[in-house]
């Protein structure tokens, strides 16, 4: 039995297209084997989906900080139009390599890797390609002039570790993939689930908080809410170089964790009294 589990495992790191694999015992291990050996996968499953969303969604975001900033209107489109050429490339690269471990076992430290590498990835790109339009090609692209580029770098680190656990997140609900035999939706119908998607990804805090609580593991529920604040706090911190933010930041981000674990200990309440009685 040992050797057939040996083989099997074998079998998914060797593996040219992890979509072939159909065996849904997938370790972490195995995800990472397959894509060094075969690392043309990631460009072969470039993910469409997560280009075209993660494009519109990151240039969106830019526009509104630099306009947030104050910055005129050849300085906003130019950084729109810089976040919309590269981010749509390296979107369907991220957007790929997510794919690739959404059945990768154990599930939290697939997301861990995920959420650390993505960023990583695409914000050194992110980085530099900003950077260098402003440096080298000033006289042509029109560079910020209200430090607009620096504020949406650091708000966009964080906005994407939690676009990254989103996607992986959704993935695992056969959502955004591309390449996944039966598995793949039209991208309409991947819109039509995403909804319900985010209200259950939203209160995922809350709810592990809550059952912390009614286990009477009160250190326990403690912990994942302060780790929320300290890491969201110290994320925007350090990409901005201003701790001035990760106290603001922190402080705002528990005040909306703890108004979102009310909300979703009142809907609980109401449910189990009201429908699951009936």
């Amino acid at each position: 039995m040992s050797t057939s589990i040996h083989e099997i495992h074998r079998s998914v790191a060797d593996a040219e297209n992890l979509e072939s694999v159909h065996d849904e015992d997938i370790s972490v291990a195995d995800v990472v084997l397959s894509l060094i050996q075969h690392p043309l996968q990631i460009l072969t499953r470039w993910n469409w989906k997560s280009a075209l969303m993660g494009a519109l969604l990151r240039a969106s975001f830019y526009f509104t900080v630099y306009k947030a900033s104050r910055e005129s209107w050849l300085v906003t489109m130019t950084a729109v139009l810089v976040e919309l050429l590269f981010r749509f490339f390296t979107s369907g690269i991220s957007g790929s390599l997510v794919q690739s471990f959404r059945r990768a076992k154990p599930a939290w430290l697939a997301t861990a890797i995920v959420t650390v590498s993505l960023p990583v990835f695409s914000h050194s790109v992110e980085f530099f390609t900003h950077w260098a339009q402003e440096k080298y090609f000033h006289n042509v692209f029109a560079p910020s002039i209200n430090n607009a580029r620096e504020r949406a770098f650091a708000v966009s680190v964080l906005v994407s570790v939690i676009s990254a656990a989103f996607n992986i997140y959704i993935m695992r609900h056969g959502v955004l993939l591309v390449g996944a035999g039966s598995d793949t939706k039209s991208l309409w119908s991947d819109l039509r689930s995403v909804p319900w998607l985010v209200i259950q990804f939203v209160s995922f805090l809350p709810s592990q908080i809550l059952k912390f609580i009614d286990r009477g593991q009160f250190l326990h529920a403690a912990g994942v809410f302060l780790s929320f604040g300290l890491l969201v706090g110290g994320l925007l911190g350090i990409f901005r170089g201003k701790w001035s933010w990760a106290v603001a930041t922190g402080l705002g981000s528990w005040a909306i964790l703890f108004v979102f674990t009310v909300f979703v200990f009142v809907v609980h309440s109401v449910y189990r009294r009201y429908f699951k009685q009936a």
